[in-house]
């Protein structure tokens, strides 16, 4: 071999590290004003691509968030969110597996400068979005060595389809502010690693900590810390390496067992929310196919919805066990082999697969109907994007240049933006509107049972109780043991009178769900229409136990009351419902009529005078 060849050979053996190490120096060849541009436009589409969501008002969760949720409208609840888990509103005794305090933090800032209106809600989603941008293209370019494929990420990653999800609903963005957060924590951590000074090690521990307190995802960071301090020690003995690497994780382990310590003591347990009930064999089977899922979206983002039919695996097939775990491994052999060959892979991969990793092992807790979320694949989508980067970087035809690239790069590359932009603004509309949502949702999934029972609860809202019970039937179709669901097709036949069919629909739902007031009552309200009154009054009864100070609970137990001729318990009653109404008008009309007559019947008992 040559000395020319030597060299060759080093020169490509130390790229080829200063690559895997993922925060080396860019190199003098790189088009410094080409990158630039490339980010100005990726931040520029960032925004362009959301636009139509200003527009746009609150949907799904984020009226029980937001909207009704008293403890984000003030600065008075803000020491509560580090004591509490994310949805104490709906009760103390309501368990929860979230512990995010600062997306509560979020909410409050928002709340404290827009107020209800969702315009500025929105607005800043997508300056966050843009800021994410923009340090995904500061982290590819130095991850890749290539300032112009981190330009090329970036613009990936503003438009991809995948974001919609998490920055049209307001609700979920909690995503960009834990992607930040955790990006800049890696940062920082480089670049401590290439000045040597401390304060860059204290800001990503402090920067950690904030991506911890936005979303329990942020444990797998010392994983990807571990991994860089790594591949940066090469060269050193195994054992000098180990000990260097794990000195260097160590801040971040220790600050995620004291983070767990503090959600355990907040959430009164490890993990105490309701699980999906399904078997450990089946949420282990069921992981290939939620992985296959979440790769598949990342490369043709067709038909996002918030629902999808993705199902715990009980029986494994072809379909749902085999040919995902084939299209993994066609994937694996393929990136590896990648790796091999093109530099910086390896880095790309490990942001694309490493925090995909809780979603997938959070199957064991999640609803049994709403295994997967488009938004788990935003911090990921950082990852694929520096690979198609990396993709088209490869691309050699031809020696002229446009935008700082090759012709065929620079086609390769608007004609993907474009496409994904495009993708964006179309699926963006299906979060226009609760309607949007749900309507496609059951498009997408139309066997999901929890999209037909949201759609339906939405045309019982809008009084078409006929439609909201043949959605409720439907749901019932695939969950025939679902509470909440039985709970609202029972409500839709009360008020359209079919108290034959609300009757046993309701006392099922009670049955599986004896803690609820809300069946109770309108179980009364269907006896009470059959004539029923013992059983009503005990419904009525029930309801009030639960639920007290809950308007129109004591009004129908007095109707009871009153049709069984008990008046002076009725009267009692109606006072009761003043008294947690007092804008009532049926309240004081039926007090004064059951005086009457009661008076009435005291005159007509009174011995007449001799």
């Amino acid at each position: 071999m040559s000395h020319r060849t030597k060299g060759y050979s080093r020169s490509r053996k130390t790229a080829r590290k200063e690559l895997s190490d993922g925060f080396r120096p860019f190199p003098i060849g790189s088009s410094e004003l080409g990158a630039r541009w490339f980010c100005a436009l990726a931040i520029l589409l960032s925004l362009l691509v959301y636009m139509r969501s200003v527009g746009f008002p609150f949907v799904y969760d984020d009226l029980g968030q937001i909207v009704s949720n008293p403890r984000v409208h003030s600065w008075h609840y803000f020491p509560q969110y580090f004591n509490h888990n994310l949805w104490v509103q709906l009760g103390d005794n309501v368990p929860s597996n979230y512990y995010r305090p600062l997306f509560l933090v979020w909410m409050l800032v928002n709340h404290t400068f827009f107020g209800l209106e969702p315009a500025g809600w929105h607005i800043a989603a997508m300056l966050l979005h843009a800021m994410v941008t923009w340090v995904v293209y500061v982290m590819a370019g130095r991850a890749l060595n290539d300032k112009l494929a981190g330009g090329i990420a970036a613009m990936i990653f503003a438009v991809h389809p995948i974001h919609v999800e998490a920055v049209t609903w307001v609700s979920g963005i909690n995503e960009p502010l834990f992607a930040l957060f955790a990006l800049l924590t890696v940062l920082c951590y480089t670049r401590w690693r290439e000045a040597g000074r401390p304060g860059w090690l204290v800001l990503s521990l402090a920067v950690f900590s904030l991506s911890l307190l936005s979303k329990e995802t942020a444990v797998i960071l010392p994983a990807i810390i571990l991994f860089y301090e790594w591949r940066r020690t090469v060269g050193n003995e195994l054992a000098v390496r180990a000990r260097r690497t794990l000195m260097v994780a160590a801040p971040y382990v220790g600050l995620v067992l004291l983070y767990l310590a503090i959600r355990a003591v907040a959430l009164k347990g490890m993990a105490p929310g309701i699980g999906n009930h399904a078997s450990m064999e089946s949420v282990l089977l069921t992981i290939p196919a939620a992985a296959w899922f979440y790769l598949s979206e990342l490369v043709w983002p067709s038909s996002l919805s918030v629902f999808y039919g993705l199902s715990f695996v009980a029986h494994p097939g072809l379909m749902n066990f085999v040919l995902p775990c084939l299209g993994i491994l066609v994937v694996a052999a393929g990136l590896y082999l990648l790796g091999r060959r093109v530099a910086g892979v390896t880095v790309a991969v490990l942001w694309l697969f490493v925090p995909l990793l809780p979603p997938l092992l959070a199957l064991v807790r999640f609803d049994a109907r709403d295994l997967v979320h488009d938004r788990y694949l935003y911090l990921p989508s950082f990852g694929f994007s520096m690979l198609v980067a990396l993709l088209i970087r490869r691309t050699k035809l031809g020696g002229r240049k446009w935008l700082q690239l090759p012709v065929v790069q620079s086609a390769v590359v608007i004609l993907l933006v474009c496409a994904l932009g495009a993708a964006t603004v179309v699926q963006s509309q299906y979060w226009s509107s609760d309607r949007a949502v749900y309507t496609r949702g059951v498009e997408v999934a139309p066997q999901n049972p929890l999209a037909l029972e949201q759609l339906g609860r939405l045309m019982s809202h809008e009084q078409d109780f006929d439609s909201a019970i043949q959605y409720f039937n439907r749901a019932l179709q695939a969950d025939p043991d679902d509470y909440r669901t039985l709970m609202s097709l029972g409500v839709a036949e009360t008020y359209v009178g079919d108290f034959d069919h609300a009757i046993p629909t309701l006392q099922h739902a009670i049955q599986l769900h004896p803690n609820s007031g809300m069946p109770y009552f309108f179980l009364g309200v269907a006896q009470l229409d059959k004539k029923q009154l013992p059983e009503a009054e005990t419904s009525f009864r029930a309801a009030i136990k639960l639920v007290p100070g809950k308007a129109r609970q004591h009004f129908a137990l007095g109707q009871v009351l009153e049709e069984q001729g008990k008046l002076p318990e009725a009267r009692a009653e109606f006072l009761a419902e003043i008294a947690v109404d007092p804008q009532s008008k049926d309240a004081p009309e039926k007090v004064q009529e059951i005086q009457t007559r009661m008076d009435a019947l005291f005159s007509s008992k009174a011995p007449s005078p001799r």
